[in-house]
């Protein structure tokens, strides 16, 4: 009888098959025995001998290969390619150009066998520089025929010492009782419980430039309950390679953004602009709440403020796909409590494939008007509402500006039916200041003067969805600058949604124009597949308030 795998070790690679080379030759090395681990090399999409040098090392370990086309940065995607396909319980996550210890997989294991709960190790990685800094001078130091002796010169020395050295020598290494020690779970040398890497989620597709996908994998183990820890026998080097430590902050940005507004909590918004190092001090001298004490607390608001039972709820959607984007969780969250929700499309959505692909045919403008009618109220069906809650207002997409006097007759149509029958309670809406799109921010603003010239005043959330980075990876702009600045006292509130969103998910799929291949002419969908991942990501929606 075979011995079971003990460990499985996932490896993603691109284009890097001398790095790829040495990180395979350390596990050959190891004192663990090949029969007891395997390796999975997961390829996004390698234009060099990858699979050959993958291969090549078949006879020596238990080596699994697995191959992605190109479709840009995919390492979440790589990552998850592996730990489905592991077998061993406990995955252990390395980059390609890692050279690891001897004793490195042994000691991993050792973590996870003295410990009852899940634990995510951090390896030590030796070596490891944010600008390619000393990179020449590290590559002719480094000795590929003794790793072991050279990392335990580097210790002796005090040289070229793991970056997080710093965190560590301020909050010891035994940092799992921070408020935050997932920080530091860099998947360069990690790892986790298999099973629980697999019902967290995995990876984040939906991070496609560096950065950011390993902290998001990180912060799901913690509030999974995964105590986080560093063995410092689980080390390796950090093979240097060409990197650019200016460039990888502009590609981490807008990844930071997105964890941030995924997850919404006071905690997960201070990636945003400060250092990793600095967080856990921040967290504790401005008192903030545990994140999953925060989302208890705003899903208690959340309710509370809906009232019991929730009144009527209306939802003011330029296009048809935004109310789902923008608050498809918290529209099927009130339809759950028993609220009335209505959704007004302001406009008829013809526009989309010839604004944003150039085609004009196959479909035309008019027959997408029909499709897209059918697909929002396949969705609304989707969120919980009847077939008597959607109203088509039907002005043109992407000129709204040009019937501004009608649209606004409409509205104030809309929001006197309301009135006669039973009231409005809450309103979503897009920010008619934050909001660049022209149908998006006009939207907002006519809905907000109809809403004070009524005398109306319901509780009023708005959204945002065409930001600078949307119109970017749409490369599609179409602006209308407000006349007005944001509300005094303006606050951001979080509705968690993450039981709603498999609803909200299924509800973004029946908008099969706009996130399939629907045109023999199209070669992207219209909604960038980067921008539906992260929709289907958010566990949480956010909302400006006007104070209150």
């Amino acid at each position: 009888m075979s011995e079971p795998t003990l460990c499985s070790v996932v490896v993603p690679t691109y284009n890097r098959s001398d790095l790829l080379r040495h990180t395979l030759d350390s596990l050959v090395r190891q004192t663990l025995p090949a029969s007891r681990f395997e390796v999975i090399v997961v390829d996004d999409g390698s234009r060099d001998d990858t699979a050959a040098v993958a291969a090549s090392y078949e006879d020596r370990l238990a080596l699994r290969y697995f191959f992605h086309e190109d479709d840009g940065y995919r390492v979440a995607r790589a990552r998850n390619t592996g730990i489905e396909h592991a077998r061993g319980e406990i995955c252990v996550l390395v980059d390609s150009g890692v050279l690891l210890h001897s004793g490195a997989l042994r000691a991993h294991l050792d973590s996870h066998a003295a410990h009852e709960g899940p634990v995510a190790v951090c390896g030590y990685v030796y070596c490891f520089n944010e600008d390619n800094e000393d990179g020449a001078e590290i590559q002719r130091a480094i000795d590929f025929a003794d790793p072991d002796g050279f990392m335990a010169g580097l210790t002796e020395e005090g040289r070229w010492l793991d970056i997080r050295e710093e965190f560590y020598e301020k909050y010891t290494d035994d940092f799992a009782d921070l408020p935050a020690p997932w920080l530091v779970w860099w998947t360069c040398n990690v790892s986790a419980r298999t099973e629980q890497l697999r019902s967290t989620g995995m990876f984040d597709d939906a991070y496609r430039s560096w950065g950011a996908e390993d902290i998001d994998m990180s912060y799901r183990l913690h509030r999974d309950g995964a105590r986080f820890l560093l063995n410092r026998e689980a080390a390796a080097v950090h093979v240097p390679h060409d990197k650019s430590y200016h460039a990888n902050m502009r590609s981490v940005a807008g990844n930071y953004r997105y964890f941030a507004s995924k997850y919404g909590t006071p905690i997960a918004s201070l990636v945003v602009d400060h250092h990793f190092f600095a967080i856990n001090d921040l967290i504790r001298e401005r008192d903030l709440p545990a994140c999953a004490d925060f989302l208890a607390a705003a899903d208690r608001e959340d309710t509370a403020a809906a009232g019991d039972p929730p009144g009527p709820v209306l939802v003011f959607s330029p296009h048809p796909d935004d109310d789902v984007i923008a608050c498809g969780g918290t529209i099927a969250r009130r339809a759950a409590q028993g609220a009335r929700v209505r959704v007004v499309f302001s406009t008829d959505g013809s526009q989309s494939h010839e604004a944003v692909l150039g085609i004009d045919r196959d479909p035309t403008p008019e027959e997408l008007t029909a499709v897209r009618e059918k697909e929002a109220g396949a969705a609304a069906r989707v969120l919980g509402l009847g077939p008597d809650d959607v109203t088509f207002l039907g002005f043109r997409d992407t000129a709204l500006a040009e019937s501004l006097p009608e649209f606004r007759a409409r509205v104030l149509e809309v929001l006197r039916e309301q009135q006669r029958d039973g009231g409005v309670a809450e309103v979503y809406l897009p920010h008619e200041v934050r909001e660049l799109n022209a149908d998006h921010r006009l939207t907002g603003e006519t809905v907000l003067d109809c809403l004070a010239e009524l005398g109306l005043t319901p509780r009023v959330r708005k959204f945002v969805v065409w930001d600078e980075q949307t119109e970017a990876e749409f490369a599609f702009v179409n602006r209308n600058e407000p006349g007005r600045a944001p509300a005094p006292g303006e606050r951001l509130v979080t509705v968690p949604v993450r039981d709603q969103l498999p609803r909200k998910r299924a509800a973004l799929a029946e908008h099969r124009t706009q996130v399939d291949l629907y045109s023999p002419a199209q070669n992207r969908p219209v909604v960038p597949e980067v921008f539906a991942a992260r929709v289907r990501g958010r566990e949480t929606e956010q909302f400006w308030t006007d104070g209150g």
